[in-house]
């Protein structure tokens, strides 16, 4: 299947290029579908959409608001019927999630609305940062820069891409009770797209300020909380970089441990949260610190491919560099651990 690039300039080449296209039709797709691949028919899901004679999208497919390349999570299994079971109130419009949306005001002038996609901000999308890099309007252009923050360049300035975090309402509802997606889901605009309007006098692109978000604040450490907890901090250093040689440290072992501290906590892995980790640290005789402290050496570990094993940098200080790496690894593990350290907003 052949990439596909395009750079259009205007909203009439939109307009022309979609008519220019025959509608794919198949077994699974009928006339009616009008699903019209933007290059490459074999890769049908990228394509242009009519959602009004003044308005198209551009689309990557199996996003929210895409009804005919449907997003899994508005799809479910019913292993009694051997089907899947398309839930279309999930779905929500193509023009409130495709990457690009490309509209004609009734005063003539054209915007385009560029869409990062919706996920978390743990999450990555590449098909839909591959797909932005190809088909940006002429005159501007997609990059990814450092710290996994995406943005649009345009008259030589970057403009910062948020992800989105507005699903249908009808997802928020069904994942109300699930703590993973619901921490960061809304039903309402987030304003994450960029806004950008056609300059007829100039030929550009110029940004619509009052569109998108604010770069992330960078990590900081909340210090006065982190100094209540200094000298627990420093006891279960001591204390553990004491027991790592007679710790039997692999990935049976280390993977039992996190088990059974998951377990304690609850079961799941979201339960063990920084309040625990700082209940630990408060209590000496508390009998998840031997497994508290193996989640971390867990991430000290280094493949010898010599041998086939792996090391771990606690079971062999020798000399300052080592130990001073240990602790560098430490207190980051500690500032994210157990919470001291804020994470960046996007």
């Amino acid at each position: 299947m052949a990439l596909t690039y395009s750079s259009f300039n205007k909203f009439d080449d939109v307009v022309k290029h979609y008519e220019s296209i025959r509608p794919l039709v198949s077994k699974l797709h009928t006339l009616e579908d009008d699903i019209r691949p933007i290059g490459d028919r074999n890769r049908k899901q990228e394509r242009i959409v009519k959602i009004s004679n003044n308005c198209y999208a551009l689309s990557d497919g199996y996003h929210w608001g895409d009804n005919k390349f449907i997003p899994y999570a508005a799809r479910e299994y019913d292993g009694d019927a051997e089907s899947w079971v398309i839930h279309w109130d999930r779905i929500g419009k193509m023009e409130y999630y495709a990457p690009i949306v490309w509209r004609k005001h009734k005063d003539g002038t054209e915007t385009v609305q560029i869409r990062n996609f919706t996920g978390s901000n743990s999450g990555y999308e590449m098909t839909r940062y591959a797909f932005l890099e190809r088909h940006m309007p002429y005159g501007m252009h997609f990059s990814m820069g450092g710290n996994s923050l995406q943005y649009v360049e345009t008259l030589g300035k970057k403009h910062y891409l948020a992800k989105g975090k507005t699903v249908p309402r009808a997802i928020l509802s069904h994942y109300k009770n699930n703590k993973w997606w619901s921490e960061w889901m809304t039903a309402k605009d987030d304003n994450a797209a960029l806004v950008f309007t056609d300059d007829k006098t100039l030929g550009k692109w110029i940004h619509d300020p009052t569109t998108g978000k604010p770069l992330p604040q960078k990590p900081r450490v909340n210090k006065e909380l982190k100094a209540k907890y200094k000298d627990h901090i420093d006891k279960f250093f001591e204390w553990g970089m004491t027991m790592s040689p007679m710790l039997p440290l692999g990935t049976d072992y280390n993977s039992t441990k996190a088990g059974d501290l998951r377990e304690h906590f609850g079961g799941r892995h979201d339960d063990f949260t920084p309040t625990c980790a700082r209940e630990i640290l408060r209590s000496p005789n508390h009998p998840m610190r031997l497994n508290y402290w193996v989640l971390f050496t867990s991430q000290m570990s280094e493949y010898d491919y010599a041998s086939g094993t792996w090391t771990y940098l606690v079971k062999h200080v020798d000399t300052k560099e080592v130990l001073q790496k240990i602790k560098s690894r430490f207190n980051t593990f500690i500032n994210i651990n157990a919470g001291f350290m804020t994470k960046p907003k996007q």
